[in-house]
């Protein structure tokens, strides 16, 4: 039985674990770079999960599967949140726990935000295939977003309207 809940600083040491892994293993769809974040202390990632709303999804009691939600602090833009970093470890991929740990970081957003954005590797139509199912529009595309190994990967921008 899975279980889905805000991250909190004891899990510091288990987010860093999973994000690492999520780096090494789709360095493609990610912002940062295994290097970067593996040099980071336990206590960068603790910080982070005060500094901000972050969904860890646990079976038996391992973290499984994440997913973060950011909102900027600027009066212009504090109506929207930014989805980033969602990660299911491969095992448990198809299992339903991506849709519940999203399900959760939605709800969070709900009570704070009116639109969540999300940008995603194009060709990584299984995820675009989730946030579809959850409601997500895309809107554009950004060419040449990252840069991995010399090769250029293309991002997907997509919207998801809440009604607050």
């Amino acid at each position: 039985m899975a279980l889905v809940r805000q991250l909190v600083p004891d899990d510091a040491e288990a987010l860093r674990m999973l994000r690492l892994e999520a780096l090494e293993s789709h360095p493609e769809a990610f912002g940062s770079s295994h290097a970067e974040e593996s040099a980071r202390s336990v206590d960068a990632f603790a910080a982070w999960t005060t500094g901000g709303f972050i969904a860890g999804g646990f079976v038996d009691n391992q973290l499984d599967a994440m997913a973060g939600l950011s909102i900027p602090r600027t009066a212009k833009q504090m109506h929207k949140g930014m989805l980033w970093g969602v990660y299911v470890r491969e095992c448990r991929r198809g299992s339903g726990l991506a849709e519940a740990v999203m399900d959760v970081v939605l709800e969070h957003a709900g009570t704070r935000v009116e639109q969540v954005h999300l940008s995603v590797a194009a060709a990584n139509e299984r995820a675009i295939n989730l946030y579809r199912r959850l409601g997500f529009q895309p809107y554009g595309t950004e060419p040449r977003a990252l840069m991995v190994n010399g090769i250029y990967i293309d991002e997907l921008l997509m919207v998801k309207f809440l009604s607050r």
